[in-house]
């Protein structure tokens, strides 16, 4: 520890000591003072401005990788739909359904009874073309019937199924079934990813109705 009693307040040495305190202190009060003191607020104000710009500097940088992501995403799906839509025929064909059916019939060893067509129904990314059917055929031929349009050139999806039975020698059953196919215009079909989101939300196929005009009351 220093001694104060030997410490000479009179000597040049510390004097200068002194002095150099002395004005330390008085510079940082008149910088205190006059320059921190004055601009405090605005101080903190661009303080709060840059941790704010920090901040979404951050977001935009996770926005970026997350953008990246769901970018990749858009283009795998597309190019499953590219797949998918090789699938889908631009117009109902009806003569080519009928005769795909009547090949997996007489592959299945089934018999058409009827085939009746029905309205086609637009979908929001196709239309949906179904066909109403009735044959006679047996438990067996019926499965491998079912998995023949499975797997048909073209999508088709099989839906109301009623079975009965009959008492017959060749068929012991009665089907009567619905096959739906589909088809996608050309001018429906989107070429980039970018074409995917500005056809969200319309249909395919469909145009706008006009607006009908009021008719005119005689006054």
């Amino acid at each position: 520890m220093i001694d104060v009693s030997q410490i000479n307040y009179k000597s040049p040495t510390f004097h200068k000591i002194a002095g150099t305190v002395v004005l330390f202190f008085v510079i940082f009060f008149l910088w205190h003072s006059q320059s921190y003191s004055a601009n405090r607020e605005t101080i903190m104000r661009k303080s709060e401005e840059l941790e704010s710009i920090l901040s979404r500097i951050e977001q935009a940088k996770q926005n970026a990788a997350r953008a990246e992501e769901v970018k990749a995403e858009l283009e795998r799906l597309f190019a499953q739909y590219k797949l998918i839509e090789e699938l889908l025929p631009r117009e109902r064909d009806i003569p080519t359904f009928i005769n795909m059916i009547q090949l997996a019939a007489k592959q299945a060893d089934a018999r058409i009874l009827n085939l009746e067509q029905k309205p086609s129904q637009v979908g929001t990314y196709y239309t949906a073309d179904p066909y109403r059917l009735k044959l006679h055929t047996t438990y067996h031929g019926l499965g491998k019937f079912l998995s023949l349009v499975a797997n048909l050139p073209f999508t088709a999806l099989v839906k109301n199924i009623n079975i009965n039975k009959l008492n017959a020698k060749k068929y012991s059953v009665d089907v009567s079934l619905t096959v739906v196919a589909h088809h996608l215009p050309s001018e429906s079909r989107p070429k980039e990813v970018k074409e995917l989101l500005k056809k969200k939300g319309k249909v395919p196929g469909q145009k706008k109705k006009p607006k009908k005009k009021g008719k005119k009351v005689p006054s």
